[in-house]
């Protein structure tokens, strides 16, 4: 009986040492969070292609090499935010985050039936007003809702081989992210 009883001390003493440590940790581990990096190499309204050559020291061994990775932060004290790409690519997807880095709405070209990229980021009085009467220029556009001002979109592009590097780097130029003025 001693024995169980020192076991589960043991225990006891080992699961509030490890939990301490993760408190400990959550400083240095929000500060390396991805929204905080993405905070450090992009402006808002800023497109970043992230490289990710596996030949070279830029390898990102996190990044799937077969994708092309191209991010854009938003703020929407600006405006709502509209990002947009055309081209043909075999294959998109896109990912929106909020400011601590959760992914609140995401699609691909085949659910969004078509190459090209058209998506409106609002917050909840944008959105009303957008509802209330959507401007000409969004009309055809993806709105995604949000409860937080400022996040970014994550868009990647599948490249299979060296052949279509042209193809996705033309995809890419096209990228545009820009703050649009909804109330007018």
């Amino acid at each position: 009986m001693s024995r169980f009883i020192l076991a589960v001390f043991a225990g006891l003493i080992g699961a509030a040492i490890l939990h301490l440590a993760i408190i400990f940790m959550l400083p240095w581990l929000s500060e390396n969070s991805s929204a905080a990096y993405i905070q450090t190499i992009a402006a808002p309204f800023e497109t970043v292609v992230l490289k990710n050559d596996v030949s070279t020291e830029q390898h990102n061994p996190h990044m799937d090499p077969l994708f092309e990775t191209a991010l854009c932060r938003y703020d929407l004290s600006e405006g709502a935010a509209r990002f947009s790409a055309s081209g043909h690519p075999l294959y998109w997807s896109l990912s929106v985050y909020d400011v601590s880095g959760t992914v609140f709405f995401s699609a691909n070209d085949r659910i969004a039936d078509s190459t090209n990229v058209d998506l409106v980021i609002a917050n909840k009085q944008q959105l009303r007003f957008v509802r209330e009467n959507t401007p000409d220029e969004i009309s055809q556009a993806i709105i995604a809702p949000t409860d937080s001002d400022m996040g970014f979109v994550l868009l990647r592009v599948f490249s299979p081989d060296a052949s279509w590097k042209p193809v996705v780097d033309d995809y890419l130029s096209t990228i545009q992210c820009q703050a649009i003025d909804i109330q007018r």
